[in-house]
């Protein structure tokens, strides 16, 4: 190194440049020696932090050049006097004054060697103009070599015009051979060939690492008992003292952060982070040198040295693993889309609950990890890309972790790269092949459980369950959880139910979190669908006390409590859990989570009358789920909440496209699935006027759901069959259906789908309510109905006060105390009940009536009513007719 820089010397300039640690002092120094030894005058100045003051770098610079000689120092103290560089000043003739004295006091047969060393470590930006002139007009005979960590690339590019030479990291790094000499030199007993190779690797010949990792390579013989990792004390203790104190703020947080990513470009970086200082940090960190090493020549694509990555990630691990794992999942969506399969599995390993992966792993075969000694972060890290389509372990939780985030097609994907990497030489007989099979079955009946082809998952599962294999209980949970979904395909919710117990008798035997939040949700889902909404409630809120909030399984509970909260009507609690879930899932990480969002969504935007805003919705979530291959059970679902929005917006073209996708993706045996196909079915009969065939479909289905105990279906089928009766004046079988309908609806709490049926259903609730053969808890319950009718209705204003929502301008108009008991009569109150509300007499409550009916021309209450009706009906009927024509 010291002919290498001995030769470029020769120019003008030469600059060495490397990250610390790289013996750039050390270098500098000893061609010092071999300078003067040769009779060649070197003068040497030393930069730190506090000639970051250009006054005081000055003075150090004008004594540092004093060191050619007593001539030169005489000649230039003359123009230090008359400078003002004591007082702090340096202009351009003071400079131009001193660098010819110098140059004239200079002897011309000597080489002379002006040697800076650590320029960079003062930020002297601000003296760049002035050093680059000093070199571009000294004579021949004299050479400047200044060593940093980093040059600016200003200074970089006008040093290219003195044709400069340069040195760095690449040039100084240690070749096999002189590291073995550099650690034999420093170790009591030489290590293995093996285990030095293992120890350069990681070190990437950087000299420092080196000599950190031979004080604990001596006499070392395997590879694997080489300790050279961040979390080494030897190695935190250095950086910590060389880069901590230099680099802080938002820097060091960028580059812990950063350091996740086994390589970074731009474009990575800002899908990652997103800040719009994301292009500036990189460009500073990629400036300062900080470990960070080109990847192609082109200068796109950088990485750090390993060792330097591995510390950074074991201080990384002090921060928020929630944060980690958003910044891996939006790595692995940015690899998905660029087409980079291998990497994208890599980090969306990194964003999923990596244990309950591995325990699955482990528990199918008995591949386990190599290094258990350090968090799996940094094992997982320290593994290249290029490795996981060769390693059964890697393909094997690769398929797990596609599992486990609902995207089946890229698990087949990965399950197929076990199977052939099972098959290579180096991996031949490492496994029984028994175990291997086993390992098949349990992916593979997974994927099908997931796809919804609910026969075939049944006999998978009953083939492993009776394969006789010893399994595991986070397995059996597993099995058990798939056996459950099953199930709930073939419509056989009461046999789910009891599966889902069973799975989680066996995950809480080895406490798999993920296991336990999994089955406890798949069974909330159940009971939901079974119109257990009280129970349903109840295991969201239990589960959402326990759930990790960077789990994915989160959002979707999230999502399932504001369906559930917004079936009660309570709109503003399931929006808050609406938007907790959206930002806790993603269309690329766990779609079916994402998509069972968009269907929360889609209900609260309708629940609040944005109709379109709610179908916008929906379709979004649906064309994501449909490119990401989302499971087909919660794609059918997402339809069906998409077919009755679009029968509420009274589109028909839309109703029948859904019907088709529906029935498209639909098995003979998904008798749910079948259920919900032949409610879509009715809706856009009905919307073609087919009403009686609608009505036909709607009894059909209903029998089938009440077989099921499908009672959520069974509410909205009795809801829609009640209001086209109606519509049709059969008002003898409309009455029977709505007194079902009242039955079931009050015994489980039902409210929105009630609501949804709108003012038709409201009509015959306000008549339902007069009657006095209903029990008193029902009779109770419509009026709550009809009280959350008043405040919603889309076509009737909010308040009876308000402007338009009553013609009172006649010549004896009522008054607003008349306006309000109006009001109430219409909710289907008593007299008694009218006075209870207003806490007024009975009496007097006759007397408003009575008033009332006078003003407004009628008899009797119906007439009252009838008139109140058709009056804010014929103010809501033009905005009707604005949602039918879009």
């Amino acid at each position: 190194m010291i002919e290498k820089l001995d030769v470029l010397a020769q120019q003008k300039l030469t600059l060495i440049s490397a990250p610390t640690g790289y013996g750039k002092t050390s270098l500098m120094a000893s061609f010092a020696q071999r300078k003067a030894a040769e009779g060649c005058l070197v003068s040497w100045l030393t930069v730190d932090e506090e000639d970051a003051d250009l006054a005081r770098f000055c003075r150090h610079a004008v004594a540092a050049l004093g060191g050619f000689g007593e001539v030169a120092a005489s000649k230039i103290e003359q123009v230090v006097e008359t400078s003002g560089v004591d007082d702090g000043g340096l202009d351009d003739d003071a400079f131009v004054s001193m660098g010819n004295a110098l140059f004239e006091a200079l002897p011309s047969d000597k080489p002379c060697y002006l040697l800076i060393d650590d320029y960079g470590s003062a930020e002297l930006g601000g003296f760049d103009a002035y050093l680059l002139r000093f070199c571009s007009s000294m004579p021949l005979s004299l050479h400047v070599v200044i060593t940093s960590s980093a040059f600016s690339w200003s200074f970089q590019a006008d040093a290219y015009r003195l044709g400069y030479g340069c040195l760095t990291g690449e040039d100084l790094s240690l070749t096999l051979d002189e590291a073995r000499r550099l650690v034999d030199a420093s170790c009591e007993k030489p290590p293995s060939d093996e285990a030095l190779a293992e120890a350069y690797g990681r070190a990437e010949g950087w000299p420092q690492g080196l000599m950190l990792a031979a004080r604990t390579l001596s006499g070392v013989r395997r590879a694997s008992d080489v300790r050279l990792d961040g979390t080494l004390l030897l190695v935190r203790r250095y950086f910590e003292a060389q880069v901590s104190r230099l680099v802080t703020g938002d820097l060091l947080s960028f580059m812990l952060e950063i350091s996740v990513l086994e390589t970074f470009n731009r474009s990575l970086c800002e899908a990652v982070f997103g800040s719009g200082s994301t292009q500036a940090l990189l460009d500073e960190l990629i400036r300062r040198n900080l470990f960070v090493v080109p990847c192609d020549d082109e200068g796109e694509w950088f990485r750090f040295n390993h060792l330097f990555a591995d510390w950074l990630r074991n201080e990384l691990l002090q921060l928020r693993m929630e944060d980690i794992r958003k910044r891996c999942a939006r790595a692995s969506e940015w690899f998905y889309d660029y087409g980079m399969k291998d990497e994208a599995a890599k980090y969306l390993l990194l964003a999923s609950d990596f244990d309950y992966v591995a325990n699955l792993t482990e528990a199918t075969c008995s591949l386990s990890r190599g290094d258990r000694r350090t968090h799996y972060l940094l094992w997982l890290c320290r593994i290249p890309s290029a490795e996981f389509a060769e390693s059964p372990l890697l393909c094997m939780l690769s398929a797990w972790s596609y599992i486990t985030n609902a995207r089946v097609a890229d698990a087949q994907r990965w399950i197929t790269r076990f199977e052939r990497s099972m098959q290579g030489p180096e991996h031949a007989g490492s496994l029984d092949s028994s175990i291997v099979e086993f390992s098949l079955k349990c992916l593979k009946m997974k994927c099908t459980a997931m796809e919804g082809d609910g026969q075939e998952a049944l006999a998978q599962c009953d083939k492993l369950l009776n394969s006789g294999y010893e399994i595991k209980p986070s397995l059996m949970s597993m099995i058990y959880q798939s056996l459950g979904e099953a199930y709930e395909r073939i419509g056989n919710m009461a046999q789910a139910q009891e599966i889902y117990l069973q799975a989680q008798a066996s995950a809480s035997v080895d406490a798999t979190m993920h296991q336990l939040l999994f089955n406890s949700f798949n069974f909330a889902e159940v009971q939901y669908c079974f119109g257990e909404l009280d129970e349903a409630q109840e295991g969201c809120e239990k589960l959402l006390q326990i759930c990790p909030s960077d789990f994915a399984i989160y959002g979707a509970i999230c999502a399932l409590f504001a369906r559930v909260l917004l079936e009660r009507n309570e709109k503003e609690r399931a929006a808050v859990l609406v938007e907790r879930s959206l930002k806790r899932t993603s269309y690329y990480r766990h779609i079916d989570m994402y998509l069972e969002a968009k269907i929360a969504q889609a209900g609260c935007l309708a629940a609040r009358g944005n109709l379109s805003e709610a179908y916008e919705s929906i379709v979004e979530g649906i064309l994501h789920g449909e490119q990401k291959d989302v499971p087909r059970a919660v794609l059918l679902h997402a339809y069906f909440t998409q077919a009755e929005i679009a029968a509420r917006r009274c589109n028909l073209r839309d109703l029948l496209v859904i019907e088709r996708k529906f029935a498209a993706r639909v098995h003979e045996e998904d008798v749910y699935c079948q259920v919900l196909l032949s409610f879509v079915h009715a809706l856009a009969e009905r919307e073609k006027g087919n009403v009686e065939a609608a009505l036909e479909t709607l009894g059909s289905l209903a029998a089938r759901a009440r077989e099921g105990r499908f009672v959520c279906v069974v509410v909205k089928a009795l809801a829609v069959q009640a209001v086209v009766l109606h519509a049709l004046g059969d008002e003898t079988r409309a009455c029977a259906r709505l007194n079902e309908l009242l039955m079931l609806a009050s015994r489980h709490g039902f409210v929105r789908s009630l609501l949804d049926a709108g003012a038709p259903m409201r009509d015959l609730l306000r008549d339902y309510s007069m009657s006095r053969k209903t029990g008193t808890a029902v009779r109770s319950y419509v009026k709550s109905l009809l009280v959350e009718f008043e405040k919603e209705l889309p076509t009737v204003p909010s308040g009876i006060d308000d402007p338009g929502a009553f013609a009172n301008d006649g010549p004896d108009p009522l008054t607003p105390r008349e306006l309000e008991i109006l009001k109430l009569l219409n909710m289907g109150m008593s007299r008694k009940e009218i006075s209870d509300t207003l806490c007024i007499s009975v009496n007097t409550a006759k007397k408003h009536l009575a008033n009332i009916y006078s003003k407004l021309c009628v008899g009797t209450r119906d007439e009252a009513l009838r008139k109140y009706v058709e009056n804010r009906s014929a103010e809501g009927g033009k905005e009707c007719s604005a949602v039918r024509g879009a």
